[in-house]
């Protein structure tokens, strides 16, 4: 009883030096402990996964600690915050008594940072942020912003995994600026076990290559245009200070789509295309992922997808939705690929924004995405069929020459009957006796009529290849 009423008279103390900042830096939302570009707000609100949060170290004593959180523009809903001292793992972190929290930030405005300032500074060391028990009663949401990579000054915790491919925008503001890195050495992680993906190099066979892309479904606005370039590549511009600037893409709409793309085999996007302008940084771009479980654009349900802006080629951006919590889970639950929507930036351009696509495919891993050349045709022969060789129509060859009608000579002059003689005495006086004579035939016909009649057949069979062959070339 006495250590209990200890550790509860250490918590008061703590927290009497505690106030809690709330919406107090609107005008800058980027944050000071976070990558440069946490531009996806990542959704809470009847999630797969109920807390989130960061492992961090400082290199001095802080005066606040904080995360920069969204409620949807609506200013409604309520998220916990708490602070521990980070010690071995995540269990034995949270059993211990927190360092402040858990304090409720209900009705917060709209990309507020939430989270404790000091008044006491505190002391150097690792500890862990966290956000959890999401509530909002209008259902539009509350989260945090993120960005779906590495960031080496914090490991996120979600429901208490590491998940190596994701940061949180996050402020920590200190006593005395460090001169070097705002953040020390994080304690070492293990990730999940990779449960998504396949060994396959090559893409999945259905891929979408831009040159077949039926422009006239695309519903696009004063916010995107599209065209298609002479070589099949579909021609993006963004225009300088638009907003939301995206399009719907649902495969069905606009390919032939033979087979199912499964999600938790190929849940990779790989995307081919060329940026215009790379002198202007304009971020990065998102994708709202529509499978047969999550068919429309659904907060929670996005991932980044991240240009070189100092690469003036060809390059292939690869979109990772592993690291959300529900793709993953609906992936495991043999969901397949439907479409996405592709927004182009997450930001407002300052000047237009032009790039080219070649073509979208799906991959088993990153690693197969970035190391594919391209080469569909190669990778898949059967699939591509070439145009037949027209090869050049014979020579034809002249009809055959009509050879002249034989000369039909005159007919033989007929001999004069032979003089019968008179019957044997054995016949019948009363019948003709007499045998036909051999020059006549079996036929009936005397030989001259048979000469011709086969001469005459000989004129009309060359006749008649005459005109067959004639037909033959007029065809041609």
């Amino acid at each position: 009883m006495k250590k209990i009423i200890a550790v509860l008279l250490a918590v008061m103390m703590i927290a009497a030096m505690i106030t809690v900042s709330f919406a107090e830096d609107q005008e800058n939302l980027i944050g000071n402990f976070n990558p440069d570009d946490t531009g996806s707000a990542l959704q809470m609100l009847n999630q797969s996964f109920s807390t989130i949060g960061s492992v961090f170290t400082t290199v001095g004593e802080t005066t606040r600690v904080a995360f920069v959180c969204p409620s949807w523009s609506d200013d409604v809903g309520s998220l916990t915050v708490t602070l521990w001292t980070w010690d071995k793992d995540y269990e034995t972190t949270i059993a211990a008594a927190p360092v402040a929290g858990p304090t409720t930030f209900e009705d917060f405005e709209d990309n507020s940072n939430i989270g404790f300032e000091f008044e006491t500074p505190l002391a150097a060391g690792t500890y862990y942020l966290q956000l959890s028990d999401a509530v909002d009663e209008k259902g539009s949401g509350v989260g945090v912003w993120s960005a779906q990579q590495a960031y080496p000054g914090q490991a996120v915790l979600r429901d208490g995994e590491y998940i190596k491919k994701l940061s949180l925008r996050m402020y920590v503001d200190y006593v005395t600026e460090p001169e070097g890195n705002r953040y020390g050495e994080l304690p070492k992680m293990e990730g999940p076990k990779n449960e998504l993906g396949c060994d396959d190099p090559l893409p999945f066979e259905t891929y979408f290559k831009m040159a077949d892309f039926d422009l006239s479904d695309v519903a696009a606005g004063d916010q995107v245009e599209f065209e298609q370039n002479e070589d099949g590549t579909l021609h993006v511009l963004v225009v300088e200070g638009a907003f939301d600037c995206k399009y719907d893409l649902n495969f069905i709409n606009f390919f032939d789509v033979d087979d199912e793309i499964s999600c938790k085999d190929y849940p990779y996007v790989a995307i081919r295309l060329k940026l215009a302008n790379i002198e202007d940084n304009a971020g990065s771009g998102e994708m709202f992922m529509y499978t047969s479980h999550v068919s429309g654009a659904t907060g929670g349900y996005s991932t980044a997808i991240r240009y070189d802006w100092n690469n003036p080629e060809w390059q292939t951006v690869v979109a990772d939705p592993t690291v959300v919590a529900q793709f993953k889970n609906n992936a495991l639950d043999d969901d397949v690929w439907l479409g996405f929507r592709f927004d182009v930036l997450n930001n407002t351009p300052a000047t237009d924004v032009e790039m080219d696509i070649d073509w979208i495919a799906f991959f088993g891993s990153e690693e197969a995405a970035l190391a594919f050349d391209g080469d569909f045709a190669k990778a898949f022969p059967a699939k591509v069929t070439e145009a037949p060789v027209v090869t050049e129509a014979p020579a034809a060859t002249d009809a055959p020459a009509v050879t002249d009608a034989p000369v039909v000579t005159d007919a033989p002059k007929p001999t004069d009957a032979p003089v019968a003689t008179e019957a044997a005495a054995t016949a019948d006086p009363g019948k003709d006796n007499t045998e036909p004579k051999d020059n006549e035939g079996k036929t009936g016909l005397p030989g001259w009529a048979l000469a011709c009649i086969i001469g005459g057949a000989v004129v009309i069979a060359a006749a008649v290849i005459g005109i067959v062959v004639a037909s033959k070339k007029k065809k041609k």
